[in-house]
């Protein structure tokens, strides 16, 4: 059976044996339908990727539910862990892992905008004596701001304390 059908960005008539969320007489008609320039208002409605993630994990939990336990999950976990350059976050089960301690220090989760700094400036130092939580990013900003001058101004106390001096003999 035969459908008679329009372009959806040109308006020509077209026929076609099935019917489709969108139908084009053509690919050039596609792409300009696609594209972001030629079409904003329908290539926003067409790509919305608002909670992709979640949808693709609830999607896959329901189609395949004894894929990820908590065994295959310490399995993976175990196979990726220190395979890396260590120039990162480490990370548990996806999460970061110094925001994993931070929670458990507070002994809530953490607000949106609160940041976890480590205060010996390593990374992969998740230590709960290294961890330390500032309330925003600025405050986390005003902090390495200050310490940074601290350090200048170390820098120029010992650059004035160190003087040559002559070694006398005897």
């Amino acid at each position: 059976m035969m459908y008679q059908l329009t372009c959806d960005w040109c308006g020509k008539p077209i026929e076609r044996r099935q019917k489709k969320r969108h139908n084009f007489c053509s690919r050039q008609c596609l792409a300009d339908f696609s594209s972001k320039s030629k079409n904003p208002d329908g290539y926003n409605a067409l790509k919305d990727y608002t909670n992709m993630s979640q949808h693709m994990t609830t999607l896959n939990q329901e189609m395949n539910p004894e894929r990820m336990t908590m065994e295959t999950r310490a399995k993976l976990r175990a196979a990726h862990l220190n395979s890396g350059e260590g120039k990162t976050y480490t990370k548990r089960y996806g999460c970061h892992e110094h925001r994993i301690v931070a929670e458990q220090i507070l002994g809530r989760p953490l607000l949106p905008g609160e940041v976890v700094h480590h205060k010996d400036g390593n990374k992969r130092n998740n230590d709960p004596r290294n961890i330390f939580v500032f309330p925003s990013q600025a405050e986390h900003a005003r902090y390495h701001m200050k310490l940074k001058q601290f350090i200048k101004d170390l820098e120029e106390i010992e650059a004035e304390e160190v003087v040559p001096h002559e070694v006398q003999s005897a």
